[in-house]
C-alpha cells in the first residue's frame, strides 16, 4: 500500500493503492501541481504508515448526482449536435435524475445502475432507450474519474451489461427494417399520384441513403450534374443548419434516374421563382412554397399520407429513414463492397455497416473445391439406400455386376436428374 505521483492523461496524478484498490486524484499540471502533488503523496504515504488513511472521507464535498448532470449539460452543450442536446436534456430531466435525484456519486456502484434497468424494463422501456439513458451518467461519471473526484467509473461496463439484458429479454434477434423494391415503387408511384411535390424528396431519399436532415439541407450547388455526384456537408435538423451526423461532409454518387428527377425539380422551381416574380431560383433543391426552407412538419404530414395510402397496397407502414435502410439493403445485395457502401452512407467505420447489413450479403452455395487435400481416388458416389441394397441382394449375381457396370442404381440415377449432380 503506498501512494505515488504518476503523470498521465497530461496532468500529474497521486494513485493510491489501498484495500485492494487503486485510487487516481488529478492534482493539475506544471512544476507546482506536481509538487503539490508530491505533498498529498507525502500526507497519504504517512497516514498509511499510521492505519489513519480513509479514501472519500466525509471532510470531501459529496458530489449530487443531479446537480453533476445539470453542470455537464450546461458546460458541455456547446459541443453537442442540437437533437443530442435536447435528448440528453430530456435523459436528465425525465429519467436519471427523478431516479438517482440527490445521490453521491462515489458512492454509486454497478448494482445501483442494475436497479435503474429493473425499474425501467418493468415500466415497458426497450433495452436500447436504457441504454441511452445510462451512456449519458457513464460520460459525466469518466470526466469526474478523469478529474480525479471519483475513484472509479460504475457504468464504464454498461454496454457490456446491456447487451447480457437484450438477450435476456429479445425473443428474436433485430434486423434493420428495409423495404423490398416493390414496396419502393408502391410507395414512389403513390407519392406521383398524390402528393407530385413531395414525390422527388421521396426518391431522392430512395436513390441516395441520406438521413432526411442532410437532404432538406441540400442546395443546388451541390448538385454536380456533370460528375453525377451530391455533395452532402450540412443537415437541417429539428428547425436549425448543421453539418452531418459524422460532422464531416462526404460525396454521394447520383443515379441516372435521380439526375433526372433532379433536373425535372430544377426546371420546375425556375418556372415556379418566375411565375412568382422571385429574383432567382432557390437555393434550397426541396424548399417551402415560398422558396425557404422547409416546414419539417409539412414535409412529415405529406409522408404520412403517402404512407397510410400505400400501406392500403399492402406495403408495410415503416418509418421514412427505413429508405435508408431500403438503398443500403439494395446495395449490399446487389454485391457492392462493403467499403463503398459506408462511404455513402456516411458511417465512420465500414465494421459497423457490415453488423447492420450481414444479413443481406449475397450467401450463394460454396465452392469448397478449395478443401482437396489428395483424397482416396474413389468414385463419387451417393450411399445407397437400405432398399436398394435389399434389392440387389435379391439380384442374380449376373444382373449386380452388370449394374455397378453400367453405373448407379435407378435411385441414385432419379436423384442426380433431380439436379443433385452426383459425380458417375
Amino acid at each position: 500500500m503506498s501512494a505515488k505521483v504518476q503523470w498521465m492523461k497530461e496532468a500529474w496524478w497521486v494513485v493510491t493503492h489501498h484495500a485492494g484498490r487503486r485510487l487516481k486524484k488529478r492534482v493539475g499540471t506544471g512544476a507546482a501541481k506536481k509538487r503539490e502533488a508530491e505533498e498529498i503523496a507525502k500526507k497519504i504515504n504517512a497516514s498509511l504508515a499510521l492505519g489513519t488513511f480513509t479514501p472519500n472521507a466525509p471532510t470531501e464535498k459529496p458530489l449530487p448526482c443531479d446537480q453533476a448532470l445539470h453542470r455537464w449539460h450546461a458546460a458541455y452543450s456547446t459541443t453537442f449536435k442540437p437533437s443530442y442536446e435536447a435528448e440528453t436534456a430530456r435523459i436528465i430531466r425525465h429519467s436519471l435524475v427523478p431516479f438517482f435525484g440527490s445521490r453521491d456519486l462515489r458512492e454509486l456502484r454497478e448494482p445501483d445502475l442494475l436497479d435503474f434497468v429493473r425499474v425501467k424494463l418493468d415500466a415497458g422501456l426497450a433495452p436500447k432507450t436504457i441504454r441511452n439513458a445510462l451512456s449519458v451518467l457513464r460520460r459525466v461519471l469518466y470526466l469526474l474519474e478523469r478529474d480525479g473526484l471519483v475513484a472509479r467509473n460504475p457504468a464504464a461496463r454498461i454496454g457490456e451489461l446491456m447487451r447480457r439484458v437484450d438477450r435476456r429479454v429479445s425473443t428474436e434477434t433485430n434486423l434493420v427494417d428495409s423495404w423490398t423494391l416493390e414496396e419502393a415503387k408502391t410507395l414512389l408511384a403513390v407519392a406521383e399520384e398524390h402528393e407530385p411535390r413531395f414525390h422527388p424528396a421521396l426518391a431522392a431519399l430512395f436513390y441516395m441513403g441520406v438521413r432526411r436532415g442532410e437532404l432538406l439541407g441540400m442546395k443546388w450547388e451541390d448538385v454536380d450534374f456533370e460528375r453525377r455526384r451530391v455533395h452532402v456537408r450540412r443537415a437541417y435538423v429539428k428547425g436549425r443548419i448543421t453539418t452531418p451526423k459524422s460532422g464531416r461532409g462526404r460525396y454521394v454518387a447520383m443515379a441516372p434516374a435521380l439526375a433526372l428527377v433532379l433536373l425535372d425539380v430544377l426546371g420546375t422551381r425556375r418556372r415556379e421563382a418566375l411565375a412568382l416574380g422571385w429574383p432567382e431560383t432557390p437555393e434550397w433543391v426541396f424548399p417551402s412554397q415560398t422558396g425557404g426552407l422547409i416546414d419539417q412538419d409539412n414535409f412529415e404530414r405529406s409522408w404520412r399520407r403517402v404512407r397510410r395510402r400505400a400501406q392500403a397496397l399492402g406495403v408495410r407502414p415503416l418509418r421514412l429513414h427505413c429508405a435508408r435502410h431500403t438503398w443500403a439493403s439494395l446495395a449490399v445485395a446487389s454485391g457492392k463492397s462493403i467499403p463503398w457502401v459506408a462511404d455513402q452512407l456516411g458511417h465512420a467505420d465500414p465494421a459497423l455497416t457490415l453488423r447492420v447489413y450481414s444479413h443481406v450479403i449475397p450467401n450463394d452455395e460454396p465452392n469448397l473445391s478449395f478443401l482437396d487435400f489428395g483424397g482416396s481416388g474413389r468414385p463419387q458416389t451417393a450411399p445407397r439406400l437400405d432398399g436398394e441394397i435389399r434389392d440387389e441382394c435379391a439380384m442374380p449375381a449376373t444382373t449386380r455386376t452388370a449394374t455397378r457396370i453400367s453405373g448407379v442404381s435407378d435411385g441414385a440415377r432419379t436423384r442426380d436428374l433431380q439436379g443433385h449432380n452426383l459425380a458417375l
